[in-house]
């Protein structure tokens, strides 16, 4: 089976190696997972991953939040089946935690993925995010305000973490748009499954796919450029802000120094965050607050931002705040 779906899938299977070598920003060790939930584009990810250069395992979560989840998770096992792809069906049961059920089902989803790719000597998991979740992921974040690093969106090759547990994500789909993944599977012969959710209009995400639906002449692809130039930029500026850190960042006591001269203001907020977080252990505040707090460092205060008190002059210094008394009651 697998000889006639390469032959009917050649041009589509062509870009998804060559997008999967382009992503990889390190070695590859171990097989390629692929999270498969049975809908069009993770289906399209099965086939291509299924006939690709690479050795594939597929996995799929049931999270018991819908009645035919059950069902449709034995459906990829049977497609798997097929065309010859080992598969595992993780089932799990999902508790809001004040997050947001889809919030609190990702974290659980990629946590019981990341124990599946250690115990199944997986290297990185494949997703199918594509370029409409590209195009929708920036429109958002832009709404929203987002800064540089907010708007590269869905990065290619990243390693995230989930209930304490790391996982590497691929996502060689960036390319293909959600009609190009649905042809992919019709051409080989196999249905796939809709999830509801998808157009629930209490999600922001669902108002932004009816946008893009509604507008034809928004072109994806050029959005995911954007976004992939923004990742670029993002690169960049890390790379600089790591040099002038090591320049202008400076330790004695408890105490930390940074020469703020002559900086762009990016690089500065870079520097001011880089600074507050080695000394609280944590990533602090950005935005509105922590604009307040350089423009007060620039006008020589002393200021306390989170755990952390800044005081303004030629050197700014930076050093966790004593810890407040409680009230006596």
């Amino acid at each position: 089976m697998k000889g006639e779906l390469r032959s009917l899938l050649l041009p589509e299977l062509r870009l998804f190696n060559e997008a999967i070598k382009g992503i990889l920003s390190s070695p590859l060790s171990g097989k390629l997972g692929i999270a498969v939930s049975g809908g069009s584009d993770s289906l399209a990810l099965l086939l291509l991953g299924a006939l690709s250069d690479f050795p594939v395992e597929a996995v799929t979560v049931d999270h018991g939040m819908r009645p035919e989840a059950a069902e449709e998770a034995r459906f990829v096992a049977q497609i798997c089946q097929q065309i010859g792809v080992p598969h595992q069906i993780l089932t799990t049961k999902v508790e809001a935690n004040g997050e947001g059920m889809q919030a609190a089902a990702r974290i659980r989803r990629y946590a019981l993925m990341a124990e599946w790719a250690r115990e199944k000597n997986v290297g990185a998991l494949m997703t199918a995010h594509h370029a409409d979740d590209q195009a929708e992921t920036f429109l958002m974040r832009a709404a929203r305000g987002s800064g540089l690093n907010g708007l590269a969106a869905i990065r290619p090759d990243v390693v995230i973490t989930a209930e304490g547990q790391k996982l590497r994500l691929l996502r060689p789909l960036l390319g293909f748009t959600r009609s190009a993944l649905a042809e992919i599977v019709e051409k080989a012969g196999f249905t796939f499954v809709s999830d509801p959710s998808n157009d629930n209009p209490h999600y922001d995400r669902t108002h932004f796919r009816r946008l893009l639906k509604a507008s034809p002449w928004i072109n994806r692809q050029h959005i995911a450029e954007a976004a992939r130039y923004c990742q670029q930029s993002e690169e960049a500026i890390e790379w600089i802000t790591a040099k002038e850190a090591a320049a202008r960042i400076r330790k004695k006591g408890e105490v930390l120094y940074l020469d703020p001269t002559e900086l762009p203001i990016e690089i500065l907020r870079r520097l001011v965050l880089r600074a507050m977080e080695r000394i609280t252990g944590k990533t602090t505040l950005r935005g509105s607050a922590l604009s307040r707090f350089i423009r007060s460092l620039q006008q020589g205060k002393k200021v306390m931002l989170v755990d952390v008190i800044g005081q303004g002059g030629e050197y700014w210094r930076f050093y966790r705040a004593p810890p407040r008394k409680k009230a006596v009651l």
